[in-house]
């Protein structure tokens, strides 16, 4: 980012004339100052809109993955259990230590498969997780939004690790699946941007750091 720090652009539009002055952190955070009568929220995506073609792809991006899944039938319903690998930008990670909270979802899809036509889609369902730092005890708290059970670690390494384990999630009744079909099972794991702070949510749809979306990962459905 050498050679950004301090840029200034200057903008004329049909009508009031606008004058935002930007500024780019080395780690391609963004401040701004509009002085315009259009609102705000336009004047700062005309400025990303120009950025965006510019902002350096070296920036250090986040990754989620999803390492292994497996079904199980317990009690008559489908199970499914997954490790993941998340790798927090250092954006994200000085987000946490400031203690803004982070939304993890866990999204989970049963289709039907078919052999000339769309797969029919049977189950579709996300499992939220957030984790924030505790101001007071600088202890790091992972709650699961679904049951409202919070775990506390004793660092951010850790809460990481809690939130790669996935146990035993129930997604059907095993009396929903019919005998002579095949079902595909998708999981995938991503970071909920809309779930962000507004002052650094613009930021995010177009920085790297940000960016963690696991893809789906899939497999058949023993029968």
């Amino acid at each position: 980012m050498r050679g950004w720090q301090n840029t200034e652009f200057e903008f004329a539009v049909t009508g009031p004339s606008l004058r935002l002055m930007i500024t780019i952190t080395s780690r391609g955070k963004l401040r701004r100052k509009a002085e315009s009568a259009l609102t705000p929220r336009l004047a700062i995506w005309m400025a990303l809109t120009c950025l965006l073609p510019t902002i350096s792809t070296t920036v250090a991006a986040g990754t989620a993955a999803v390492i292994s899944a497996n079904s199980d039938v317990v009690n008559n319903m489908l199970v499914v259990s997954a490790e993941l690998d998340f790798v927090f930008s250092e954006d994200a990670m000085e987000a946490l230590r400031s203690g803004i909270a982070l939304f993890i979802d866990v999204d989970f899809r049963i289709k039907r498969q078919r052999r000339f036509i769309w797969d029919t889609k049977v189950v579709h369902l996300s499992r939220r997780s957030r984790i924030e730092r505790h101001a007071l005890t600088d202890r790091y708290v992972v709650t699961d939004m679904a049951t409202d059970e919070r775990r506390i670690h004793n660092s951010l390494d850790e809460a990481i690790a809690d939130l790669e384990k996935i146990r035993e999630i129930p997604l059907s009744n095993e009396t929903n699946f019919d005998p002579a079909c095949d079902y595909r099972i998708g999981v995938r794991a991503r970071l909920d941007l809309e779930s962000l702070p507004g002052p650094i949510r613009p930021m995010a749809y177009i920085s790297p750091s940000w960016r963690m979306s696991s893809g789906w990962y899939q497999w058949t459905r023993p029968r």
